[in-house]
């Protein structure tokens, strides 16, 4: 070795074991994968919209299931601020083959506006709260369509501004 190569090989290892402890720390930190596991109910009342997904090869699952929510502001009542509660609906779960996914029915006094911000707004809570679904069946029984919603989330942009 010539002179100062020492010191370049023990600089390169330090380098390595801080990239090595970032990488450990980021696969430590990830939320473990859990399985969705959806309780199947054993009779499924057979509306307009329950046969539009079974014609469509859609096995589905359960009827509306309620999601309660519970929101605090600023600490809550105790601290001076506020509490509610609240719920999300599911209106069923479906399946084909393997993919799992959540169904929500339109209603005709409440229209999906198909724009980018609007589907946001309307069903991502849905995907957040269930990533492990393949994804979203919006259902209109008044025009016989299934449009199947999918979200993906930049996490490199996430992790570059965080």
């Amino acid at each position: 070795m010539k002179n100062g190569d020492g010191y370049i090989v023990i600089l390169l290892l330090v380098l390595f074991v801080i990239w090595g402890s970032f990488q450990i720390r980021r696969w430590w930190n990830r939320l473990p994968d859990r399985p969705l596991h959806i309780e199947p109910d054993e009779e499924i009342p057979v509306t307009d919209a329950v046969a539009l997904l079974e014609n469509a090869g859609y096995e589905v699952l359960t009827v509306k299931r309620r999601i309660p929510l519970f929101i605090q502001v600023d600490g809550g009542a105790d601290a001076g601020g506020a509490e509610w509660e609240s719920r999300l609906y599911v209106d069923h779960w479906a399946q084909v083959e393997e993919d799992l996914y959540l169904v929500k029915v339109e209603r005709e006094r409440q229209p999906y506006e198909w724009t980018g911000s609007s589907i946001r707004d309307r069903l991502l809570p849905y995907a957040l709260l269930y990533e492990e679904a393949a994804g979203i069946l919006v259902v209109s029984p008044h025009n016989g369509k299934i449009r199947k919603i999918e979200f993906e989330i930049d996490r490199q942009s996430l992790e570059k501004r965080g």
